[in-house]
């Protein structure tokens, strides 16, 4: 484990703090799929994941200081997109050259970043913001959706999500994520097999499956789930191109298709809009 949460990581704001967990439950996902030589698809949507969070959480962070009164704002903000500059350029230096980037450079970086902006500028802020509900309450109204034209989904604790996916690191990823915007009802299964015979069990509202596995492969999936007349919703999801796979799913019901490496936003409206 690269980095640890403790108590000294506790800033006293619901949010902030929760928000802070996701990050490092991601910054340790790197440093696991770096040291396990994960394949760069893994990798590249763990780091989009880390990135696309981190926004999230800024924006979060900042509409709670505007409402707070906050008079460093404008140098928190500051701090905020140059840090986000910085993250966004590992993630498009590994997608762009993977080779060339050291995961050992990589990780230094991301943890002294994450623990020193915690330990640091979030600190300051603390007494002007911990205790203030209101302002607490206009950050939590924003969510993943909201740079886009499609209306929030809210009803994430009562949707019940299925992933199947062969890789334990990709389960893991979709896991801290789902839980992180409120999913209670997740389940993580390995094999295609054995999320049908689960699904006969424990129906799912939304199907998120990996194309290429051992054995029954994710088309075969949605072609069992067919023939068992549930009323699931299957995303798909690649490393091979989404034109190919619809090509191959033609006729199927299958909802829609994810490239990956993932992004957390387009994985998260998929989900949105196969459930409504």
């Amino acid at each position: 484990m690269l980095v640890k949460w403790t108590k000294d990581l506790e800033l006293g704001v619901a949010f902030v703090d929760a928000d802070h967990k996701v990050l490092i439950k991601l910054l340790n996902q790197i440093n696991d799929c770096i040291d396990q030589h994960e394949e760069s698809t893994i990798v590249g949507s763990v780091l989009e994941a880390l990135v696309e969070y981190t926004d999230y959480h800024f924006r979060r962070e900042e509409k709670m200081l505007e409402a707070c009164g906050y008079l460093a704002l404008e140098a928190h903000m500051a701090t905020h997109r140059h840090l986000s500059a910085q993250v966004r350029k590992i993630y498009t230096d590994y997608q762009t050259e993977p080779w060339e980037i050291s995961p050992a450079d990589i990780l230094a970086f991301l943890k002294s970043w994450l623990v020193e902006h915690i330990m640091g500028h979030d600190f300051e802020y603390r007494d002007a913001c911990v205790g203030n509900p209101a302002a607490e309450k206009l950050a939590n109204e924003l969510s993943f959706f909201e740079q886009t034209e499609q209306a929030p989904f809210s009803d994430w604790a009562n949707l019940r999500i299925m992933l199947v996916d062969d890789n334990p690191n990709f389960r893991r990823l979709i896991n801290t994520l789902l839980k992180a915007v409120g999913v209670r009802h997740l389940q993580l299964v390995s094999s295609a097999r054995e999320g049908v015979a689960k699904l006969s069990q424990n129906p799912a509202d939304v199907v998120l499956c990996d194309m290429v596995m051992d054995g029954m492969n994710g088309i075969d999936f949605a072609r069992e789930l067919q023939t068992m007349n549930l009323s699931t919703r299957v995303i798909m999801m690649t490393g091979y191109s989404t034109d190919e796979m619809k090509d191959r799913g033609a006729g199927l019901s299958i909802q829609g298709y994810l490239e990956k490496p993932i992004k957390a936003r387009s994985l998260l409206e998929s989900i949105a809009k196969a459930a409504v």
